[in-house]
């Protein structure tokens, strides 16, 4: 059904109405400037009267998306005020997007924009496609006729692989011997905190083959708006932690000061800080505070 759709659309591309030729004059406007951003509202609705027969207007939203991190784009079917499938919601995700070429975003919003006018046309029936994925041969037909028509590279699957790594900081590591074993070396990476789990597909498998319990590793640092709505035992449990850390690493530090007190010519070197009664330093502002006042230390100072 795809791709009857399809060729309608691509019909039309080959035999331009003016209100086509204009969009495709406007396109071009557009994009002869060296801005570095694009307006994706203004492009949609110029690459709907182009390319999409200007079906997607009153069904499609077209948004950014602060949240989405595993994937360039989405384009997702949702219901309308009656409750019917009707509307779609297409989104582009700002996190990978906003470091990357112009180009990227254009082939991009192109790429879901194909998906919408699939849906907006066949409804459900496009993600249930021979392929499964919604990108069968009406979705290869049509992106590969806006590719010629107007030099764009629109593919399958992007390749933004070193951005969505970098937004999976939250990790897990399997203490079993699944650690040893490439390519994954027992490491679980997420953009959000979901432990592995029954819910992931693998996990039965993993329990039978491997045995081992996932211990996180690692986690990205709570913003300030975090810290302020835990409540002030978690709060002093935070920075209890923190503290043992510090502690910990100021130890560290002084041993090494002490190994280099004396220079390869036998000659003491002074210190560079004297030792204060037993005091740690804030690793924010770097004064001297008693262990026992570093929380208040950080409440009064850096909150």
């Amino acid at each position: 059904m795809d791709e009857g759709f399809a060729l309608s659309a691509i019909q039309e591309i080959i035999s331009p109405s003016t209100i086509q030729k204009q969009a495709q004059n406007d396109i071009q406007s557009v994009l002869s400037t060296d801005a570095p951003f694009v307006d994706i509202h203004q492009l949609f609705d110029l690459y709907d009267r182009l390319y999409f027969r200007s079906l997607l207007a009153n069904r499609v939203e077209v948004t950014w998306s602060p949240r989405l991190t595993l994937c360039a784009g989405i384009c997702e079917l949702v219901k309308d005020n009656n409750g019917q499938y009707k509307r779609v919601r297409l989104k582009l995700s700002e996190p990978l997007l906003k470091f990357r070429p112009r180009s990227d975003v254009i082939n991009t919003l192109l790429h879901e924009s194909i998906h919408a006018y699939l849906f907006v046309t066949t409804s459900w029936k496009h993600s249930r496609g021979e392929d499964g994925t919604g990108h069968g041969k009406g979705f290869l037909l049509l992106a590969d006729a806006i590719n010629s028509h107007g030099g764009y590279q629109i593919t399958v699957f992007h390749t933004f692989h070193d951005e969505v790594d970098s937004y999976r900081t939250h990790i897990w590591q399997c203490d079993g011997p699944c650690r040893t074993q490439p390519p994954f070396f027992g490491l679980v990476k997420r953009s959000t905190n979901r432990a592995p789990g029954k819910g992931d597909a693998w996990f039965s498998q993993h329990e039978q083959e491997c045995g081992g319990k996932w211990l996180k590793i690692a986690e990205p640092e709570m913003s300030k708006e975090q810290v302020a709505r835990l409540s002030g035992l978690q709060r002093a449990g935070l920075q209890k932690n923190k503290l043992d850390s510090w502690v910990g690493s100021s130890s560290q530090k002084s041993k090494r000061v002490a190994a280099d007190d004396v220079g390869k010519d036998g000659i003491k070197k002074q210190k560079y800080r004297p030792e204060i009664d037993g005091r740690v330093e804030c690793p924010i502002c770097a004064e001297m505070v008693m262990p026992e006042a570093i929380n208040r230390h950080l409440d009064e100072q850096h909150m």
